[in-house]
């Protein structure tokens, strides 16, 4: 018998123009006035396929539904994915050891590429006559008749429905064919409603991972095990091969990194996505993540390209970056949110540590130096009225040890009340050097008192501070005669310094140009100073700038 020849264009109600058709003899098999006797069977497909909304129940159904109506060996359904070629593939007719031994299944190439390429029915007589046939892979049973139908949801193609192999050697019908078409119309309107119950359905999971994501970065662990975690909760919520959370801007992949800087999520296809920690043609989502205006990191996850991967049970499903971006969006705005959180968790972690680190440096100033100093005096006194040689030694040598105490202590505090590589260029320990340096003009050594964190002030507004106390005392100094000087430093919302005598007050005919350079630098910074006389005898300077 002659090979077939490709039949006239038909059109049915609702369905769009026909691809070429094919039947024996160039007969169009079927189409007569008797009695259809399958419309029950076809009822029953319909309703069977209405009454679930798991879409891969839907399928599994339509699919066994199309065998049964048209008397097909084999079926399948390539479901297309949202980025392209075939996001599942399920299939019905082959038993288990014949699918392990084929291995990779159809990808959308070949016939079936030709209907994904032409969403329009179409019908063979031999598969191998078709001119985008590309034969079957090794132990692949060899099928002869086709036919293949798009399944619509939405308007859009959701896939398409393969039929193979007609019991009883003959070629499929224009009736077989009607049949399809009227199963997949009716399976379009079951998988649309099950495709908006599968978006709920993954809307809720990316509000569960978020809620997770949230946990882990505010559960007060080390930020990098925390990230860690984030990267493995993504891989598991959407099958990536790999996913990473970067939380700075220097550790971007190269390539990506104007997409994680962006302000939207993005689907991108990468020839080799190393980067993301696929190898390969990858698939990627790139979330770059904001609080506001401020970029606070960037989310990434990879899948293979054009892998199909997890046959069981007839189902094939390729991993692929979601269709949903509005929920990806939503997931990102309350990551970027979680790591606001964490960053204010650790801000605040890291000033308890300075808060406390300042007190047990005040508490060693104010209360064990100024005892050593006084017990020190009392030695020396005690030394200079000793009558006996050794005596006076000993005492002279315990005078020594109280300095060298002295000096190990004040070491301890410079350390307590700095930071790491300043050291030795902290607030409390350049005022704290200049106090000790008062000694020589003042024959004692002046208390210092400090409140809030002094490692906090800037380096700049510190300089101005240091220079405001080494003007006052210098001040004391040469004018006031005072028996005792208080300093005293406040951080707060302003930085506050005060330098306090007992002394006879600030002479009508003193030299004010030091106080002139102290108010100034108070004005550069838009702050205030002054300096006047108490009423209980002495003087107070005090000088307050705006912290930033």
């Amino acid at each position: 018998m002659a090979r077939t020849r490709a039949q006239g264009r038909r059109a049915l109600p609702g369905t769009p123009p026909y691809a070429p058709n094919v039947g024996r003899g160039g007969r169009d098999d079927g189409l007569d006035a008797q009695p259809d006797a399958g419309l029950d069977a076809l009822m029953d497909a319909v309703v069977s396929m209405s009454t679930d909304l798991d879409i891969a129940t839907v399928l599994d159904r339509l699919v066994a539904a199309g065998r049964t109506l048209t008397g097909a060996s084999y079926g399948a359904l390539g479901v297309l994915g949202p980025h392209g070629g075939l996001q599942e593939f399920v299939h019905s007719g082959l038993d288990a050891a014949t699918v392990a031994r084929i291995g990779d299944l159809p990808q959308g190439r070949g016939v079936l590429g030709a209907v994904v390429a032409s969403p329009h029915p179409l019908r063979l007589h031999d598969v191998a006559d078709c001119p985008a046939s590309v034969g079957f892979p090794p132990h692949h049973p060899q099928m002869r008749t086709f036919l293949g139908v798009p399944v619509r949801a939405r308007g859009a193609v959701f896939g398409n429905l393969y039929l193979t192999d007609k019991r009883g050697g003959a070629d499929f019908t224009a009736r077989d064919e009607q049949v399809a078409v009227a199963l997949a119309a009716s399976a379009g309107v079951a998988l649309e409603h099950a495709r908006a119950y599968r978006q709920v359905r993954e809307h809720e999971r990316w509000l569960e991972q978020a809620a997770a994501c949230t946990a882990a970065l505010t559960s007060g662990r080390p930020l990098e095990e925390a990230v860690a975690e984030v990267g493995a909760l993504v891989r598991a919520a959407t099958g990536a091969a790999a996913a990473h959370l970067h939380v700075r801007a220097d550790d971007l992949p190269t390539g990506v990194a104007d997409d994680l800087s962006g302000r939207a999520p993005v689907v991108r296809r990468l020839p080799d996505g190393t980067v993301l920690g696929v190898p390969g043609d990858a698939w990627a989502l790139l979330v770059p993540l904001r609080s506001g205006e401020r970029w606070v990191g960037g989310l990434t996850a990879g899948w293979p390209a054009d892998t199909v991967t997890g046959a069981t049970a007839g189902r094939v499903h390729t991993p692929g970056p979601p269709d949903d971006l509005a929920s990806v969006a939503g997931f990102g705005e309350q990551l970027a949110l979680a790591l606001d959180v964490a960053g204010a968790q650790g801000d605040r972690a890291r000033l308890a540590v300075l808060e406390e680190r300042e007190r047990i440096a005040r508490d060693l100033h104010d209360m064990v130096i100024q005892r050593l100093f006084a017990i020190g005096l009392d030695v020396q006194g005690a030394a200079q009225d000793a009558v006996r040689p050794d005596v006076a030694r000993r005492l002279g040598t315990a005078v020594d040890d109280l300095d060298e105490t002295i000096k190990d202590v004040r070491t301890t505090i410079f350390r307590l009340g700095t930071r790491g590589a300043e050291a030795g260029r902290g607030l409390r320990h350049r005022i704290d050097a200049e106090v000790v340096a008062a000694r020589r003009g003042l024959g004692f050594v002046p208390h210092l008192r400090t409140d809030g964190v002094t490692a906090t002030v800037p380096d700049d507004v510190a300089d101005d501070a240091v220079a405001v106390v080494r003007e006052a005392l210098a001040n004391v100094a040469r004018h006031a005669r005072a028996h005792e000087v208080v300093v005293r430093v406040q951080v707060g919302t302003d930085l506050v310094v005060e330098v306090q005598d007992d002394g006879v007050g600030i002479p009508p005919d003193a030299d004010r140009s030091g106080l002139a350079n102290v108010a100034g630098r108070a004005a550069s910074r838009g702050g205030t100073s002054s300096a006047a006389a108490l009423p209980e005898g002495g003087s107070l300077v005090r000088w307050s700038v705006p912290l930033p």
